[in-house]
């Protein structure tokens, strides 16, 4: 049986058809039976091979060519380096090495990509070691989540259980949860500030 977005896709198809048909010659109603057949294949074919939403963020920190390759980012190698030096995106240094970047994964689950970049602003002046430790070290403002799974709405996939006061939290609108790990990164940020100078 046909899922609800197949039944869909193909009703919507066969609507269309019976429309335009009538108006068209033999040759052109036969040429747009084959167009809406190969539209309706290649539409089903997506919908199965898509990604289902996270339920989860990664744990996992990844090269850049594996960014690339997983299709996590729709840009290239060069286009990915470029956004990491606007700082829409950060990377780490593999444990053990003084040279390398790996990209932690979980900044490219939605809605992420859109929301990080106002947040590592804010963290500009910290070292890349403290970056990643304010993403991914849980806080008592912050409800006992990490700031990643603030913003993303979703808990690490090494998060074993939620009190129902950090799900209220990871349910708020994206707008509401990127301001509150916004001004949480301000505070962290002028705090290390304070300690530095």
């Amino acid at each position: 049986m046909a899922g609800w977005a197949e039944q869909f896709v193909e009703r919507f198809t066969h609507e269309v058809e019976e429309r335009l048909a009538p108006s068209m010659p033999g040759a052109g109603r036969e040429a747009l039976a084959a167009a809406a057949q190969q539209a309706f294949d290649a539409t089903v074919d997506a919908l199965n091979h898509s990604q289902p939403p996270s339920a989860s963020l990664p744990v996992t920190r990844l090269r850049a060519a594996d960014v690339v390759a997983q299709g996590l980012v729709a840009m290239s190698q060069a286009t990915l380096y470029r956004a990491l030096e606007q700082r829409r995106f950060y990377t780490t240094t593999p444990r053990g090495k003084t040279i390398g970047r790996l990209f932690p994964a979980w900044q490219f689950v939605e809605p992420v990509p859109e929301l990080i970049g106002s947040v590592l602003e804010r963290l500009s002046s910290l070292p890349g070691t403290q970056i990643h430790a304010f993403w991914v070290t849980r806080a008592d403002e912050l409800n006992e989540l990490s700031p990643a799974e603030v913003l993303a709405g979703l808990p690490f996939e090494t998060t074993t259980s939620l009190h129902p006061a950090q799900r209220f939290l990871l349910d708020q609108p994206p707008v509401v949860r990127q301001q509150k790990v916004s001004e949480f990164a301000q505070q962290q940020s002028a705090g290390k500030a304070g300690i530095i100078s």
